[in-house]
């Protein structure tokens, strides 16, 4: 089937009125809203139900939510949404308007006008681009302008949708239409950001009512910029936006959107960095231009008697423009890549590529910035917390991260580097001291369970405990010294086997983190800390011998994870669901053999884990899918179900497998595999596979010796895991 043969006189809660239009992938009706409760018009977008299996209706349905979460008053909202006799549908706000370059020129204003109309688009993709969501198919149709003058962007991440459902069934994952796509969206490339700034330069041209470039003309070279169609800045800006190669245009929309009021400020251009002495000077005068009248010939006489002092002038100006630029620069990585988006990012399932490239584009600037001479302190500070964030974003255990943790190592370096310089410079200042405790808890992260992590926790909590001496209400600096007091906790229980020791730690830090009303911009990294102190409060008091105990504090955590998780999809949330459930169900199965209710624990864990995983990769909630994989494994070999343990525990098994070889040196990953290969063994043997079972046993009995000989080898599995795996294969192979 084509197209939508029928549409359904209701849907939902909503009665059609009237069809706006339809094609390949569906139609499009307008709706009002009459269940007694209501009364709303809406435009609603129905999909072809043969497009989508039940797999990528599931999908849909969960980029339905997050889309529902863009509030801007540039964006067409995403209302409500379902399915209706198996076609997805979706329910947005009805917009009264035109499409943008039609209303322009209907409406016959000025360019000045339609430099406002553009700065709104491009102040509505740049919030959605923030939250995540590409369009990929921007075009005057989907840019509608009310008789008000207000734009609004219609299908906002609509394209990101419906290739959830194209991607599982056709292999034609997202529209494309012909001019306004960027050139590598023909050969198959994915939409990005850099490919929505492309058609936004293409509606740029339509909405000044320019030639909008097609398959083939004549344009400027590296370009789709027709020739003759604009010069000057406004031509340097759509040169950029339109080059050809994704790298050569402008980052992002916020870029793009700076060069649009640099233009129309009259100060130069990022784009056209290269120009000559005479180009900053037009921009100096033009901005100056009512004083220059004023003082009229005699001004320019004297700039022509003092050409030397021009030169100097000119010089000073350029460096000034250069600086601004570079000053924008930072606090744009600072504030956007490697805070806003990178918070974004960290939260959202499904963004891997968009981690990978923000990792890229972030040690791009941040190299730009580390090269920039006599820099002030403020701009090496923002350069060291963006590094700091960067080593997060690229591979520090307990966060969301790609998986690279020699990248991440380096950017730590780089970032310890500056912070050392600053710190002999301005020894009292907090942020400093507290910066630099952030990048040694890193290290901690980083670091195998032995002395050298305890060394570098102390040193993370001196930095703290300066910083907080210094100025005692700085809360993110208190969250960081509690940070670093569980991780005192997690090496008391695992490196130095003293679990015990660990219980008025925890207690302690959790009553001091309780006794604060922290400020909005700190209370998710609190409520964080809280649950994982709780978690490591249970761990605890389970290794010190009180098993029942322990499920006090795992539940409380839970409890406090699933009011999180009703406020929407997240990662982080959704990873610290896996890791309670794992604590639960690990204890239940130890009390009393409650294998029933272990395996639903564990299972429900599974199955948040594995919804995330297919948006796409993430290192920290593999780690702890694989986890909960050998918890599975483990109690359904306890209930005798030994065909599905064996596959539980193949499943572990692998997945431990495969992140070793993508990092195969790193010791926290050959401690996951070695860890796993004796219950791996038991319940290969307990099936009847007794030489699988031996061969597993003797590979765990290797591991270990190669993690003791690289120094790598912590107290609690020197003391446990180590004997164990002996006895196991010793048993298995005797």
């Amino acid at each position: 089937m084509g197209v939508i043969e029928a549409i359904p006189k209701r849907i939902g809660p909503y009665k059609i009125t009237a069809e706006i239009a339809r094609g390949g992938m569906g139609a499009v009706v307008k709706a009002e809203r009459d269940d007694g409760v209501f009364q709303q018009q809406v435009a609603i977008k129905l999909i072809r139900g043969d497009l989508a299996s039940d797999r990528a209706k599931a999908r849909f349905a969960e980029e339905r939510r997050i889309l529902a979460r863009l509030r801007h008053p540039g964006i067409v909202r995403i209302l409500d949404g379902g399915d209706a006799d198996g076609r997805p549908w979706l329910a947005m706000d009805y917009v009264d308007g035109l499409p943008i370059t039609e209303a322009l020129c209907k409406a016959g204003v000025d360019r000045t006008a339609r430099l406002d109309a553009f700065e709104a688009v491009c102040e509505a993709v740049a919030f959605a681009h923030r939250s995540l969501v590409i369009h990929a198919d921007i075009k005057p149709s989907n840019v509608l302008m009310s008789a008000d003058g207000a734009v609004h962007l219609l299908d906002f991440g609509i394209a990101r949708l419906i290739s959830v459902i194209d991607t599982d069934e056709t292999g034609d994952p997202y529209p494309l239409t012909k001019g306004y796509a960027a050139p590598e969206r023909a050969v198959g490339v994915a939409p990005t950001i850099t490919s929505d700034v492309f058609s936004l330069g293409v509606l740029l041209l339509g909405m000044l009512g320019c030639k909008v470039p097609g398959e083939d003309g004549d344009f400027i070279p590296g370009t789709r910029l027709p020739v003759g169609q604009l010069d000057g800045d406004l031509g340097a800006i759509a040169a950029r936006t339109l080059a050809e190669k994704p790298e050569d245009r402008y980052p992002d929309v916020a870029a793009l959107l700076s060069d649009i009021r640099r233009m129309r400020a009259f100060v130069p251009l990022a784009a056209r960095h290269d120009a000559g002495w005479r180009y900053v000077v037009g921009r100096f005068i033009q901005r100056h231009r009512k004083g220059l009248t004023l003082t009229g010939l005699a001004a320019l006489a004297l700039v022509a008697a003092t050409a030397i002092s021009t030169v100097q002038y000119v010089r000073a100006e350029r460096a000034r423009a250069e600086a601004d630029a570079r000053f924008v620069e930072v606090r744009h990585l600072a504030k956007f890549m490697l805070t806003e988006l990178s918070d974004d990012l960290s939260d959202a399932p499904g963004t891997v590529v968009a981690r990978a490239r923000l990792a890229e584009v972030s040690g791009q600037y941040l190299e730009r910035l580390g090269s920039v001479r006599d820099a002030p302190a403020d701009l090496r500070l923002d350069t060291a917390q963006g590094y700091r964030r960067l080593a997060s974003l690229q591979g520090l255990s307990g966060t969301s991260n790609l998986g690279h943790p020699d990248q991440a190592a380096k950017s730590l370096d780089q970032a310890e580097a500056l912070l050392a310089v600053l710190a002999r410079e301005q020894p009292g200042n907090p942020e400093v001291l507290e910066e630099l405790g952030w990048v040694t808890a890193g290290r901690w992260a980083m670091a195998a369970d032995n002395g050298k992590s305890r060394q570098l926790n102390n040193r993370a909590a001196g930095y703290f405990r300066q910083a907080l001496a210094i100025d005692p209400a700085r809360q993110s600096a208190l969250i960081g010294f509690l940070v670093t007091e569980k991780s005192r906790a997690y090496d008391m229980i695992w490196s130095e086997n003293r679990p015990a020791a660990a219980v008025p730690v925890l207690f302690s830090a959790l009553s001091r983190l309780r006794a604060v009303r922290f400020e909005r911009v700190n209370r998710r990294d609190a409520r964080l800390l809280e649950v994982n102190l709780l978690g490591r409060l249970g761990d605890a008091i389970y290794y010190a011998g009180d098993k029942p105990g322990s499920l006090v504090p795992y539940r409380e955590a839970e409890a406090i994870i699933r009011a999180e998780l009703a406020k929407g999809t997240s990662l982080v949330w959704t990873d610290k669901f896996g890791e309670a459930k794992f604590n639960i169900s690990g204890t239940l199965g130890d009390i009393n053999g409650q294998n029933e209710a272990a395996l639903r624990e564990a299972r429900e864990g599974i199955v948040a884990l594995q919804r995330v995983l297919a948006f796409g990769p993430d290192a920290n909630i593999e780690k702890r899918l694989l986890i909960l994989y050998g918890q599975e494994a483990n109690v359904l070999s306890d209930m005798g179900r030994m065909a599905e343990a064996v596959a539980a525990s193949n499943a572990s098994i692998a997945l431990r497998r495969e992140r070793l070889a993508r990092v195969p040196h790193d010791p926290q990953r050959n401690r996951d595999l070695a860890v796993a290969l004796p219950n791996h063994a038991e319940v290969l043997a307990r099936a009847g596979s007794h030489r699988a079972a031996c061969n597993a046993a003797q590979e765990a009995v290797r591991q270990w010796t190669a993690i003791r000989a690289a120094g790598n080898l912590g107290a609690r599995d020197a003391a446990k895991d180590v004997p164990e795996a002996a006895k196991v294969a010793t048993r298995l192979c005797g």
